[in-house]
């Protein structure tokens, strides 16, 4: 069974699919914590480079306020006429207007760029201190801008009234070039966006390893345990098979004269044909287990069609005692490609569910199919009953391992809930998947649907061919 990406669904290994819960679960909080660690450094970065930019602005403000109230108190001479004033290393404009908007001072860097300037400040007013961001658009197809095509300008603006004995008598607006501090801000998002996906690859490498580490204890006795089952029950066959000889052995005397000798012979029987199913199930969920990760099937090309006549035979004595009909719906031949010995036991296990839970007067349907298509076939088998039936919350878990819907219905019948789980690890080992349809008290239909390739079948009836030729 090929394996898809690293998260896949339908994980058999279920230690695999815990690690990459835990995988994804660390990675996670890895991932969100240091995003939330870049945000706020960046943000502390932004609000610190603005802040220290604003109260610049603030400061040259204020000075060039403190010179204008002392000129028109005659003491700091005809600051309205000043020129050219340089207040800072990177000053874009320092203009003045009047109240009638006229320019009273005007300082740029670039005389060419004074009509973008002014529209910034255009109808601009306020009572009290103002900054804003702008950028300033150079036109592309105007020739007299031809010079400034490359120029990026991000401007740091405050616009601040110059009031002289309660009247507003001009309007002040300072700009800064806030173009490199804007280009380091992005840079540095841009960086530390790369390493946080940087990291966060690191720390799904580290949550990987955490994930192993953390349930190499569990999944050692967990195998353990496994081993100890599969061994318990190969050990237990033995003896039972021992028991089961000596009880048949007794009850082939033909003494019919203590009734309760042949009572306890039966129930001895029966309990240990019990136990014995049992020690199969568990036999084969250990083996499915233990195959999980590297599953090998023997796949070969045959005609299921005389397996499954072969099955409806065995079951003639079940289904004359309680009193059911069983019918087989197959075409002939129905050739599949498969692990015969799987796929039979497969059909044995979801035929003997349906009569084991359908009560006398009931009908058991097996229905045996191929469909043709041109990349692949598809070999469906299903089972249908007129049995108890499974409820919607019980068919969620029914595949489950050890779960019984209705458990004292299930002791009486002796099922253990492990059939239907070896029939799934069967399923999908093929590729293939199971699922069931039921209504309480109506019946249940339990389906399994295999794809294959046709050029599978080609190369398993070559394999055949050869097989046979080197044995002759």
């Amino acid at each position: 069974m090929k394996r898809a990406d690293f998260f896949k669904k339908h994980e058999n290994d279920v230690f695999a699919q815990t690690r990459n819960r835990l995988t994804l679960f660390y990675s996670t909080i890895l991932t969100l914590f240091l995003a939330v660690f870049v945000a706020l450094a960046l943000l502390i970065f932004y609000i610190v480079v603005n802040n220290d930019q604003e109260q610049t602005l603030r400061l040259l403000s204020d000075r060039e306020v403190g010179m204008a109230e002392r000129a028109l108190d005659g003491s700091g001479g005809a600051w309205r006429e000043q020129e050219r004033r340089d207040l800072s290393g990177n000053q874009v404009f320092y203009y003045v207007t009047g109240n009638e908007d006229e320019l009273i001072i005007n300082n740029d860097n670039y005389e060419e760029l004074r009509e973008l300037y002014m529209d910034v400040v255009e109808e601009w007013e306020t009572d009290g201190i103002e900054v804003k961001k702008v950028e300033i658009d150079i036109p592309e197809n105007d020739p007299l801008f031809e010079d400034f095509k490359e120029l990026e300008l991000n401007l740091m603006v405050l616009a601040r009234p110059v009031m002289h004995e309660g009247d507003r008598i001009a309007m002040l607006y300072l700009a800064v070039d806030n173009t490199f501090y804007t280009s380091v801000i992005k840079w540095t998002v841009v960086i530390f966006a790369g390493m946080t996906i940087l990291f966060s690859a690191i720390g799904l490498l580290v949550s990987r390893w955490m994930s192993k580490r953390a349930l190499e204890p569990v999944e050692i006795a967990y195998n353990l345990q496994r081993e100890f089952v599969s061994n318990a029950s190969h050990e237990l066959r033995t003896p039972l098979s021992v028991i089961l000889s000596a009880a048949e052995a007794l009850g082939m005397e033909n003494d019919k004269s203590n009734p309760f000798r042949e009572k306890m012979l039966g129930t001895l029987k029966h309990e240990v044909k019990r136990m014995s199913g049992l020690i199969t199930e568990l036999l084969a969920l250990a083996k499915s287990d233990s195959e999980q990760k590297s599953l090998k099937l023997r796949k070969e090309q045959f005609d299921i069609r005389p397996a499954a006549e072969q099955m409806v035979e065995s079951f003639t004595n079940a289904i004359r005692t309680k009193g059911l009909s069983l019918k087989l719906d197959a075409p002939v031949p129905i050739e599949v490609v498969g692990d015969r010995d799987k796929l039979i036991q497969l059909m044995y296990i979801l035929t003997d569910n349906a009569i084991k839970y359908t009560s006398a007067g009931g009908h058991v349907e097996i229905k045996l199919k191929k469909q043709n298509h041109k990349k692949h076939d598809d070999f469906i088998f299903s089972v249908s009953d007129t049995g108890i039936g499974i409820s919607l919350e019980d068919q969620k878990k029914v595949f489950e391992r050890f779960y019984r819907a209705d458990k004292t219905r299930s002791r009486k019948e002796g099922g253990y809930g492990l059939g239907l789980s070896i029939a799934q690890s069967i399923a999908e080992a093929h590729g293939g998947v199971i699922e069931v349809e039921s209504v309480p008290d109506r019946g249940s239909v339990f389906s399994v649907k295999i794809s294959f390739e046709p050029e599978a079948v080609q190369q398993a009836r070559t394999t055949e061919a050869s097989v046979k030729q080197t044995l002759i």
